[in-house]
């Protein structure tokens, strides 16, 4: 414990050093508030503007609780976050497929209480860290679930790429999402949102979030009926090895846009047809029925460009 109370104390000074630093470049910064240079082990505070704040923990494994210890307010995916948040006041009842260890799902919690979330993450080790974070939060409001979302209700390969001492955020069910050799697959249960929905009577589904590691697909192709049903908010990651063809041609015929998500500029700008998710720090990608005109009135200062 002196060993871990020692390596956080050189973090929170270090933290509170870099706070007056302004000429280092951004490389440098990055290497020393690193989990190898300079580890933090505790709850991290998390501020999301607009929201009550909440608490992550973090085993100096998790990117997520880590981008807030060293930046604070907003400090990951801002402008997602807070156009969730402000669609979960909103949603009766929320989706947060690939949960990790549950940013968005916490965020929605604080944003809207009495909203039913439903937290689902594929791998079992990271799953564990989203029932901590849920317990510490007495999120009552967000229900967890360990199985992988896809377009069967059968068994299938979790691909994992790091090892057991990184909070693992890049598991896949598709091998051809990673141009690397995975670390270990794990054989783990898959249901489709559709059966899930039905087995379970879930109504007014307002807001999903997916984050799939190039599964996104096959995860909207086993939520067609939900989707065609209640049109619900989607923020999700497209890697290239998602398929998007049949995506487009399903969501264009039930009215919806696709907007790029700029995480530093609170700026949405309108595709033709969904972006892929290739340039940090925009991943993501924001797909609703929903005009320029109603997203802005749900959240002031965000900026939507439309296509003419």
């Amino acid at each position: 414990m002196n060993v871990i109370n020692s390596r956080n104390a050189g973090a929170i000074a270090l933290k509170g050093a870099l706070q007056y630093i302004n000429d280092l470049p951004q490389n440098v910064l990055e290497q020393l508030a690193s989990p190898k240079a300079s580890p933090y082990y505790g709850f991290v505070d998390v501020d999301i503007s607009g929201v009550p704040s909440f608490t992550m923990f973090s085993n100096n494994d998790d990117f997520v609780a880590q981008a807030y210890f060293w930046r604070g307010m907003d400090a990951y995916e801002g402008t997602s976050l807070k156009l969730w948040t402000a669609l979960a006041r909103r949603s009766a009842s929320i989706f947060d497929i690939g949960a990790y260890s549950g940013v968005y799902s916490l965020a929605a919690s604080k944003a809207s209480p009495k909203s039913k979330i439903y937290a689902i993450e594929a791998l079992d080790r990271v799953y564990s860290r989203l029932l901590i974070n849920k317990a510490a939060n007495s999120a009552a409001n967000i229900n967890c679930f360990n199985f992988a979302v896809s377009d069967c209700d059968s068994e299938i390969d979790l691909l994992i790429y790091s090892g057991q001492d990184i909070l693992v955020s890049g598991s896949s069910t598709v091998p051809e999402a990673c141009a690397r050799a995975p670390h270990e697959s794990k054989r783990v249960r898959s249901i489709t949102l559709d059966s899930f929905i039905e087995s379970n009577a879930i109504s007014g589904v307002g807001l999903m979030k997916i984050d799939a590691e190039g599964a996104e697909h096959l995860i909207m192709k086993g939520a067609r009926n939900v989707i065609s049903t209640h049109l619900p908010d989607i923020i999700c990651e497209l890697l290239p090895a998602a398929k998007t063809d049949d995506i487009i041609v399903f969501f264009n015929s039930l009215g919806y846009k696709y907007y790029k998500i700029s995480e530093s500029s609170m700026k949405l700008v309108q595709h033709m047809s969904p972006p892929v998710s290739v340039d940090p720090p925009d991943y993501n990608t924001f797909i609703s029925v929903k005009n320029g005109g109603e997203l802005m009135s749900l959240l002031p200062g965000l900026e939507v460009i439309e296509l003419n």
